[in-house]
C-alpha cells in the first residue's frame, strides 16, 4: 500500500572549517552587525550544528533590538529566524513563541495583510499542523495563500507554494477531492515557473500522483508520478531514498493499471458472448 499523506514539513555560503573559523566573530575587535550575525548563522545551519545557529540567531535579535528598536521590520524578521532555529533544534514550544512575538510586531508595523505576515502564518499553520490542531492550521494556511495571491499573483514560486501546503492539509485529512484542484494549480505553476526540471516540479507530479491514488484514478497517478521520477533521475542520485520510494510506489499503481486493463478486455469478451 502506498504511504497517505501524513503530518510533514535555500542561501548558500562556504561549509568548511577554514571558512567558519575566518568568519566567527570571536577574534574580531569591532562588534560584528546584525547581518554577520546572520551569515554566521547560515554557515553553521549548513553544517547542522543548531545550537550554534540558536546563539547567533540570539545575539542578532539582541543586536537588532539595540540598534533598531523593539518595534522594527528587522526586530520582528530576526524574531522569525530565531524562531526558525529553534523549530529546527525542534525546540517547539520557545518556536512558537517566538514566531507569534515577530507576528505581533509584523501586524503591528504592517497589518494583517503582508508579505512577512504570510510567511509567519505558513510557518505557524504547520507547526499547528504537526500538533493536530487542525481548525487553526486550516485558517492560517488559507491566509497565507490569499495575502500571497493578493500581492504576488498565481504564477509565483511562493503562491504555488501555498497552493500545494494547502492541499497537503486536505490530502491529510482525507479530503482528497478538495485537495485535487489545489495540487494541480501548484503543479501548473510550478511547470510555468520552473519547466519540468526542478525539485518542486517534482514534488508537486509526486503529491498528484498520491492524490490520484486514493481517489482510485490509477492511469493519471501512474502518469503522475512516472514524470516526478522522471525529473529525479535528472537531479538526484540514484540511491536517492525518495527516488527509490517513487519507484516503488509506481509499482504498486501499475498493478492496479494492469488490473483494471484486464477487467476491460474481460467484460469486452463477456459482451462477445
Amino acid at each position: 500500500m502506498i504511504n497517505a499523506f501524513t503530518n510533514g514539513t535555500y542561501n548558500k555560503y562556504c561549509t568548511n572549517s577554514s571558512c567558519l573559523s575566518a568568519l566567527s566573530p570571536l577574534n574580531e575587535l569591532k562588534q560584528p552587525t546584525v547581518s554577520e550575525y546572520n551569515a554566521l548563522a547560515s554557515i553553521y545551519k549548513n553544517n547542522k550544528l543548531n545550537k550554534k545557529v540558536i546563539e547567533c540567531c540570539e545575539k542578532s535579535l539582541l543586536l537588532s533590538i539595540r540598534t533598531e528598536g523593539k518595534v522594527s521590520s528587522k526586530t520582528a524578521i530576526a524574531y522569525r529566524k530565531l524562531a526558525e532555529a529553534y523549530l529546527e533544534d525542534q525546540v517547539v514550544g520557545k518556536a512558537i513563541l517566538l514566531y507569534e512575538k515577530s507576528l505581533h510586531l509584523t501586524v503591528k508595523l504592517f497589518g494583517v495583510h503582508s508579505l512577512e505576515g504570510a510567511i509567519l502564518y505558513g510557518a505557524l499553520a504547520n507547526i499547528y499542523f504537526s500538533e493536530e490542531k487542525l481548525s487553526e492550521a486550516l485558517k492560517l494556511y488559507k491566509k497565507a495563500l490569499n495575502i500571497r495571491k493578493e500581492f504576488l499573483g498565481d504564477i509565483h514560486p511562493l503562491t504555488a507554494k501555498s497552493y500545494h501546503d494547502l492541499a497537503y492539509f486536505y490530502a491529510a485529512e482525507e479530503e482528497y477531492e478538495l485537495a485535487l484542484p489545489l495540487f494541480e494549480k501548484a503543479l501548473e505553476t510550478r511547470v510555468e515557473l520552473f519547466r519540468k526540471s526542478h525539485p518542486d516540479t517534482a514534488k508537486s507530479y509526486n503529491s498528484l500522483a498520491i492524490c490520484h491514488y486514493h481517489l482510485f484514478n490509477y492511469k493519471k497517478a501512474y502518469t503522475n508520478l512516472l514524470e516526478a521520477i522522471r525529473i529525479k533521475e535528472l537531479i538526484l542520485p540514484k540511491n536517492d531514498e525518495s527516488l527509490l520510494v517513487c519507484k516503488k510506489n509506481l509499482a504498486e499503481i501499475e498493478k492496479f493499471v494492469f488490473k483494471n486493463k484486464m477487467n476491460f478486455f474481460i467484460e469486452r469478451i463477456k459482451r462477445w458472448f
